[in-house]
């Protein structure tokens, strides 16, 4: 299926009608408000797959606005298109650049949680950038926090300590009770290592970030414990997370 018969085949009759006359008016923008010619050949093609990309988020997002990478996926766009892999990766970044469309990168990172990996030799996260825009998001949290990340050719995975990582799972999470929790576990585990830490200081987001950017030696090992006993450990979001790197891990190194 090329790329207008999928474009076709998401609505119906009526619907799209709308959209094409939508996408025109568009289209027309670039011609008829007094610059007649002046639009590059790369504007147009932008604007033509930024039209098709809007569509394609639109019919992939679930109730929470999170993007299934797997049917926008660089492969799946480009044999639509006719165009390899590399060209729609870069696109997609242009589109993001010129025509935004805001997402939740925070709950689009958990949706990639279970591909998720830990190199205990180089006590690195392993997080696979299946979307360039969610890498972009990442990076820039990241470096905005005064970390830095460790890229591989292509862009296309992103090496982090553990800090960021529990940081960046602790941002998406949604129940506010259990980052409460969070924050009350991780206070008292750092004030039973430290005499010196009072718990009234981890109050917000940011209070957890900048104590966990500033934890030192095994990390994960130290999550494992305050998640072990924070009041929701059972039911805990975090939890399956971390325990089921720690477990890909382990079965790695015994194969």
């Amino acid at each position: 299926m090329d790329a207008l018969e999928y474009y076709n085949s998401l609505y119906s009759e009526n619907e799209l009608k709308e959209k094409k006359a939508a996408a025109f008016d568009m289209i027309a923008k670039l011609f008829y408000c007094t610059n007649f010619g002046a639009a590059s050949k790369s504007e147009i093609e932008l604007l033509m797959f930024s039209i098709l990309m809007d569509v394609i988020i639109e019919k992939n997002v679930d109730d929470k606005n999170v993007l299934d990478y797997n049917a926008s996926s660089d492969y799946k766009v480009g044999k639509m298109l006719g165009i390899p892999q590399e060209r729609v990766r870069s696109l997609k970044v242009k589109k993001q650049a010129r025509y935004p469309v805001q997402f939740p990168w925070q709950r689009s990172l958990m949706a990639v949680k279970n591909s998720i990996v830990y190199d205990e030799g180089k006590d690195r996260i392993i997080i696979p950038m299946r979307d360039p825009n969610l890498y972009n998001e990442i990076r820039n949290y990241i470096e905005e926090n005064g970390g830095y990340i460790e890229i591989r050719r292509g862009g296309n995975s992103i090496q982090i300590r553990p800090q960021y990582f529990f940081v960046l799972l602790y941002l998406g999470m949604e129940d506010e009770n259990a980052k409460k929790n969070t924050r009350e576990a991780f206070a008292k585990e750092l004030k039973e290592k430290n005499k010196e830490f009072e718990m009234t200081e981890i109050k917000t987001d940011d209070d957890l970030t900048q104590a966990a950017l500033k934890t030192g030696g095994d990390f994960l090992e130290f999550v494992d414990e305050l998640l072990s006993d924070a009041a929701d450990a059972v039911s805990h979001p975090l939890m399956f997370t971390i325990k089921g790197i720690r477990r890909i891990v382990k079965v790695i190194g015994k194969t």
